[in-house]
């Protein structure tokens, strides 16, 4: 297809075709149009009202393969990483603007479809809108998403919140998408049984190649003031540990146990590793849940009102640092997990 032919297919298959109240320029013009003043969902911008702008985006060979990714799930996990910075901020959605690096071997009409179905699914589910983008042909698939968010500053999460006496929290069971990767990788490599393993292990798999990024979490964490900081574990629970801690100035202890783990990511290790279960939840990475701080005289309240789903992993010191706690022992946290330009 050429360049065109796929722009006009992005633009059906995403309905961009029609105006939006987010755009006031057309879908066509070289940059999109944002009215801050425009209403969303019945409500006006106040001045307190704050924009959250964040990127990401994902290389064939780097951050996926398409031996385990259809082009759907590649768009939907471009999204959902930006997405849940979104929700780490305690913002909502408003929309994205994408560029698309195509090798020549994908430019199909069924392949650009498939990414822009991906697309699709993630905007009608979360409720926000595509401003425009680009596309241009590339050695390797390349898809990066820049997103717009809106959230009122007073109720901003950041990383720098956290105080000593605040208690940790984990939005979910850890271990699930780096689990799946692995399984992944050893059919990929054609390991004996490999295949059979999978199918065993459906939630691990599913994580790996549709996150769901915790926007429900929103309301609770930003808009009614629970939490003091917050970060999304797109790294590993360690290295986010270490920011949080960072950029808060303060230390915080952790006591992990096999509970902190998945049922699937303990059915799978087995009994034989459950004193690995510390360095196994420290380890995982992508689960894109959201690590968060909330104060004690308030998380009473915050529990009845969650209810199950969140576990509390530890708490926030004055002594700057990072440790986990195992029977009275103080242990240095290491840095564990994925690393660009490795060292």
């Amino acid at each position: 297809m050429s360049e065109g032919e796929l722009l006009g297919l992005f633009r059906r298959e995403l309905g961009l075709e029609k105006p939006h109240a987010l755009n006031l320029a057309g879908n066509t013009d070289d940059a999109a149009l944002l009215p801050l003043a425009a209403a969303r969902c019945g409500e006006r911008w106040s001045a307190d009202d704050c924009l959250v702008l964040t990127q990401d985006g994902m290389v064939e060979g780097v951050h996926f393969r398409l031996d385990y990714y259809t082009p759907a799930q590649v768009a939907w996990k471009c999204a959902a990483v930006n997405l849940s910075d979104i929700a780490a901020m305690g913002g909502v959605p408003l929309g994205a603007l994408v560029y698309l690096g195509l090798p020549a071997k994908h430019a199909a009409e069924d392949f650009a479809r498939g990414l822009a179905q991906g697309l699709k699914r993630s905007m009608r589910r979360f409720n926000y809108t595509i401003f425009g983008g680009d596309v241009t042909a590339a050695r390797d698939l390349t898809l990066s998403i820049a997103m717009a968010g809106k959230v009122r500053r007073s109720r901003a999460l950041m990383r720098s919140g956290a105080q000593p006496g605040d208690s940790v929290l984990v939005s979910g069971r850890l271990g699930l998408a780096s689990l799946g990767l692995k399984l992944l990788e050893r059919k990929r490599e054609g390991g004996k049984g490999a295949a059979d393993v999978l199918m065993g292990f459906p939630q691990a798999v599913k994580r790996q190649l549709e996150p769901m990024p915790r926007l429900n979490l929103v309301e609770l964490l930003s808009m009614k003031g629970f939490a003091t900081s917050c970060i999304d574990l797109s790294d590993s629970l360690a290295k986010s540990l270490r920011l949080l801690a960072e950029e808060s100035r303060v230390g915080i202890e952790v006591e992990l146990s096999e509970s902190v783990l998945h049922p699937e990511v303990r059915h799978f290790y087995g009994a034989t590793r459950r004193a690995d279960a510390p360095r196994l939840a420290l380890a995982a990475e992508e689960d894109f849940e959201l690590l968060f701080t909330v104060p004690s005289e308030h998380i009473s309240r915050f529990r009845k009102l969650m209810r199950r789903g969140t576990i509390e992993l530890g708490r926030v010191v004055e002594q700057p640092g990072v440790w986990s706690l195992d029977r009275g022992k103080r242990t240095p946290v290491e840095e564990l997990g994925f690393e660009h330009f490795g060292r």
